[in-house]
Parts: structure tokens; sequence; C-alpha cells
């Protein structure tokens, strides 16, 4: 099966799939209803698993498959989402796609007719997102095709039905591309000053409580897995060993030529 999408400059990263077992164990940022299938993604992939359905978006179209048989997949159509679209994630029947101007959020309580809920505007800036315990994390980065000079991460507190949200908090980074969230710990690639940790519990002072930082890396994307965080930057693909928060490290690193 052959799907045309519209072209993105951004890379696609790993998704891991995984059943309701191990979502008794799995990250806030892959949470999924009991007895359901889900994908955890990075936070700049413009894909996702949820239950028996594939989504996919391009710069405005959401297409959707029925992969319940993995070796015969079908595509199920495709709908208008907006414009401008650059990230989508999966959280609580719901998806987030991260565009140019803002957040914009659909329900997925009907699979196969994801529904509009809202939007949060912001300036305009490249905006990837993750979604936990009812707050969006939102990295804006300035300059290329992004059209501003704004760098800075965004908490914002979403509403019970993610009608009605609020930004609480801003503050500022050198260059971020994507985070990852896993409980109450926030994982922020700053591009080259390198991957940055943080105890959100305090959403109004996380930058008094940054764990650590690993500013020899250019970072792009993270997904955080059980104590895990793998992660995509300039030169490969790294894993870390972040189970005990005191001691994150290191523990295996895939280089990845780039071609001259």
């Amino acid at each position: 099966m052959r799907q045309e999408m519209e072209y993105h400059y951004y890379p696609v990263y790993p998704m891991f799939r995984a059943k309701a077992d191990f979502a008794m164990n799995a990250p806030s940022a892959g949470a999924a209803p009991s007895g359901s299938t889900f994908g955890i993604g990075g936070s700049m992939a413009r894909f996702g698993l949820y239950n028996e359905y594939l989504y996919a978006v391009d710069n405005s179209t959401l297409y959707m498959f029925d992969v319940n048989q993995p070796e015969n997949p079908s595509s199920i159509g495709n709908q208008n989402v907006g414009w401008q679209i650059e990230t989508m994630f999966i959280y609580d029947n719901h998806m987030f796609f991260g565009t140019q101007s803002g957040m914009r959020i659909y329900s997925l309580d009907v699979a196969t007719v994801p529904e509009y809920v809202a939007d949060f505007w912001h300036v305009t800036s490249c905006d990837p997102v993750v979604v936990s315990d009812g707050y969006a994390y939102v990295t804006l980065r300035g300059g290329n095709q992004c059209g501003s000079n704004v760098n800075r991460l965004d908490i914002i507190q979403l509403s019970d039905n993610y009608a009605q949200n609020q930004l609480i908090e801003s503050y500022p980074m050198n260059g971020p591309y994507g985070l990852g969230i896993d409980d109450q710990t926030l994982f922020v690639c700053d591009g080259d000053a390198g991957l940055k940790v943080y105890d959100v519990t305090d959403k109004h002072h996380i930058d008094e409580h940054q764990i650590a930082q690993f500013p020899t890396i250019n970072t792009y994307d993270v997904i955080p897995v059980n104590g895990y965080l793998f992660m995509i930057g300039e030169d490969g693909f790294y894993q870390y060993d972040y189970s005990d928060l005191q001691n994150i490290h290191q523990v295996s690193f895939i280089p990845v030529a780039t071609e001259e």
C-alpha cells in the first residue's frame, strides 16, 4: 500500500508499540485506556498509534489506517486538521497537533472521525508538544522557516475537557527542539545547548529544579520509556538510563553518518 504525503523538513523518529500489560508501567506520555494498544512516539513525530488505528499527518491532512492486521494495513480515509501542522502527540483519547502558530486539539472518542476541540495560539514558531497529567509542555523555536526569534518552553494548564486552556509559565531556552515527559521528569532537547532534565513538580519554578544537563550533544528528540531515554542527536542515536535521576548515564550509542 502506498500513501502520498506532503514533504516536511523534520525527520521521523521511532515509535514504540506496546500492549496494555506494558501500559500499566508506561510513562504518562504514552498513557492509554485499559485494554488498548498505543504507541509511544517522540514529540516531533508525525504519526501515532491508537488502538487498531495508525495516524499520520502532513502540513494540513490527517491520514488514517486500520492496522488491526499489521501485515495487511488498509487506508480508511483522511481529513483536514488545519494548516502548518508540524507534530502530532496522542494522549488521553486526544490528538495534540503542534503547528507553527499554536497547539490544536482533536478528540478521538470516535477514532475514525477525530473531532476538533480547541486551539491554543501563540507567536509564530516551531513547536513540538507533549502532554501529561493535565499539562501540555510546548517548546517554541525561532529562526529559519519558523518565522520568529522566540526560544522558550511554555507550560499550559489544560481543562478537564481540553476546551479551556491557560498558559501558566514560560521559560527561556537556547534553541529547543523535541521534548519528553515521564511523570514529573521533563527532558528537553535544547539544540546545541544539549539535553536538559527538569523536575516539573512545581510548574512555576522548574528553572530552579534542573536535575541534569548534557551540553556536549546537539539533540533533536527524545522518548522516555520506563527509565530509559531514547534520544536522537546530530551524530546518532543515544540511549540513557534515568532510573536513578541522580545518576543519569549513557548506556549505548549508534553513530549515524550524515551525507556531505
